[in-house]
């Protein structure tokens, strides 16, 4: 079962003040520095659809695989919507797919920090090296451990109203350094203030947090070739004032 089974039909009011098409235009401007300006591209642990939607409206070719069946549901329902037809499908980000001949691979919204151990993130980077075809590009973001380790945990709460639902997330970590993991307990009180009913939501995310050192050592296991890591939605070197930081690696031409 997915981790977002019931965290799911939330997902997108928690998210709503992201900035998707921003962050597509941050990732689309690296791609393009890389010599990627357009063509097939494969979003890995798409969510609800929104990032492989803001490529899709920009002329990329796009395709999309999530774990969770009712985000894929969602993502093919908004695609419709939006007139767009992207091939959504439910899978394993980890398991090597049909999709084949890729320019791009992403993997956004830190996918790689739900890969909790060196074996799972090979897996994942084996599925988009699976995916591009040689000399393709694969952008992904993650957790900076040198800044989960120098901020600590703590407990985050964040509301979010819009009539008639009102939304309480509170956030309780726990951090797990020797295994460089940690363990984040959602507890979701959902109310619709109309008919004065609440639900309540508990998962647990189990987060593993990543060095560029490492990261690029297993890249290289993989067949790529690491071109750079920096801290997110930006060209600087990852640091610890950011949780988020990014590598893009390419597809080595030759085995």
């Amino acid at each position: 079962m997915s981790v977002f089974a019931d965290y799911a039909p939330w997902y997108d009011l928690l998210y709503r003040d992201k900035d998707y098409a921003a962050e597509v235009d941050f990732v689309e401007a690296r791609l393009c520095r890389a010599g990627m300006a357009s063509g097939k591209l494969l979003d890995l642990g798409c969510g609800t659809g929104l990032h492989a939607i803001e490529f899709a409206r920009r002329g990329w070719d796009v395709a999309g695989v999530d774990l969770s069946a009712d985000m894929i549901a969602r993502a093919k329902a908004r695609a419709a919507q939006a007139g767009l037809k992207i091939p959504f499908r439910q899978g394993d980000a980890c398991e090597v797919g049909a999709e084949r001949d890729c320019d791009a691979v992403v993997s956004l919204f830190h996918v790689a920090s739900y890969q909790n151990d060196h074996e799972h993130l090979a897996a994942l980077f084996r599925t988009a090296h699976a995916a591009l075809k040689p000399g393709g590009v694969f952008f992904f973001d993650y957790w900076y451990g040198g800044a989960v380790l120098a901020q600590g945990v703590e407990t985050r709460v964040k509301m979010i109203e819009q009539p008639p639902l009102r939304l309480t997330r509170i956030a309780q970590s726990d951090h797990d350094e020797p295994k460089a993991t940690v363990f984040v307990n959602y507890t979701l009180f959902c109310e619709d203030m109309d008919r004065s009913t609440i639900r309540r939501v508990d998962e647990t995310h189990h987060m593993r947090y990543w060095f560029p050192f490492e990261v690029e050592a297993i890249l290289r296991r993989c067949g790529f070739e690491p071109t750079g890591s920096h801290a997110w939605l930006s060209d600087a070197a990852p640091n610890v004032k950011d949780w988020g930081a990014y590598t893009i690696a390419r597809k080595a031409a030759k085995p």
